[in-house]
């Protein structure tokens, strides 16, 4: 197949969770021997050809800032880009494409624009977006006005945009669930986050003393998360017994805000790191102490591809398919379960085993494929130029 894909995520490089969902749509697509244009984001300016995957071309667009009045009124959620658009036109006016896949966020209102061209799109969520937004914390009626307003366009945006999907690619049973309330729920599909197994193939000692936190610690879910563990779980005991590493974008900045330094109790923020590998691969233990999201965390996948134990919240750890977790939900409890942790056992082993199971780039590549083949069948294709609106 020739498939056009879409996001406005830069997934290069692959230090955030979202980043790394939409690169390895990319690499299964391309390694199920499709052939792929990819209009991507590149936010970071990085040198996309470092990042080259055989059969994906890669075209890049970069959104204009959002306007205060933007902001203001969320015309953005029912907008089309016009250079978006034009994108569109330059691949489809030179390849005949077979299905179209819009990933991430709100980009339902591209749909339209496949359909008149009788190209079926696949939509991806990353998550129950408007869920994910309602439960973000509020303080003081402003804010909770404000959260009201985004939830509503948001849910607008998906009753409106998403049914037209010839298919919808959610991360979890429970996305689908949601999904189900206002789309049919025989077009939905679920292919979790999922990694290549060979990327994770990493050899580090393990460092006993050591657990880690890998986030992008500027999204809300995980700067509340860490704020918990930080002021009502971690304590003078534990940091005698462990030395806790922050990994990933704006660390630094969130312990900073939380406890004005970068370093607290043992606690360090690392910062941003090319590559969060390592950083799991030594630690004895991950932690995933989160209160708030949806779909299912990366950095959870991330620690079963590389054996590490994880610890984490009932939140943390939810929509992915294993008892080997150790799952704890209050602070009293959060707190033992890092007391009594040991980082011996056969935790780490287990959780790659099922990681193998249902996570990894092989078994989803499978259910890509499934949906693929049921969303061309969808609506046929016709030959013919397709103009900008």
């Amino acid at each position: 197949m020739n498939i056009l894909f879409f996001t406005t995520i830069s997934p290069f490089p692959q230090n955030g969770g979202e980043k790394i969902r939409s690169c390895y749509l990319l690499k299964a697509l391309a390694a199920l021997g499709h052939n792929v244009h990819a209009i991507i984001g590149n936010k970071e300016n990085v040198n996309l050809e470092e990042y080259a995957i055989s059969g994906v071309t890669i075209y890049t667009d970069n959104p204009a800032p959002l306007t205060v009045a933007d902001r203001l009124t969320g015309k953005f959620y029912f907008r089309q880009q016009p250079s978006v658009i034009r994108r569109f036109v330059e691949i489809c006016s030179s390849v005949h494409i077979d299905v179209a896949i819009l990933d991430y966020g709100f980009v339902g209102q591209y749909i339209p624009w496949f359909s008149a061209g009788r190209i079926p799109v696949i939509l991806g969520t990353h998550n129950a977006q408007a869920e994910h937004t309602q439960q973000k914390p509020a303080n003081g009626l402003v804010q909770k006005l404000r959260r009201s307003q985004l939830v509503n366009l948001e849910r607008t945006h998906e009753q409106r945009f998403f049914p037209q999907a010839a298919a919808v690619m959610t991360v979890s049973e429970p996305d689908k669930q949601y999904h189900a309330r206002f789309i049919d729920p025989k077009k939905i599909f679920v292919v979790p986050n999922f990694l290549d197994e060979n990327d994770y193939d990493v050899q580090e000692e393990r460092n006993p003393r050591v657990l880690a936190m890998t986030a992008n610690f500027s999204m809300y879910m995980n700067y509340e998360g860490l704020k918990w563990l930080v002021e009502q779980v971690w304590d003078e005991e534990l940091a005698s017994k462990f030395e806790l590493q922050l990994v990933g974008r704006h660390s630094k900045e969130a312990l900073q805000q939380l406890k004005g330094a970068t370093e607290w109790k043992n606690i360090k923020a690392i910062g941003k790191v090319p590559d969060i590998k390592p950083y799991i691969a030594q630690a004895a233990g991950v932690l995933i102490p989160l209160l708030h999201g949806s779909g299912t965390r990366l950095k959870c996948l991330e620690a079963m591809a590389l054996g590490t134990p994880v610890i984490g919240t009932a939140k943390g750890v939810e929509g992915v398919v294993s008892d080997n977790f150790i799952v704890a939900n209050t602070p009293a409890s959060f707190r033992k379960a890092i007391s009594s942790f040991s980082g011996k056992g056969q935790l780490g082993g287990l959780l790659r085993e099922d990681f193998l199971k249902e996570y990894s780039a092989g078994v989803n590549s499978r259910r890509l494929q499934h949906i693929l083949h049921f969303a061309a069948q969808k609506a046929p294709v016709v030959t013919h130029q397709l103009a900008a609106e």
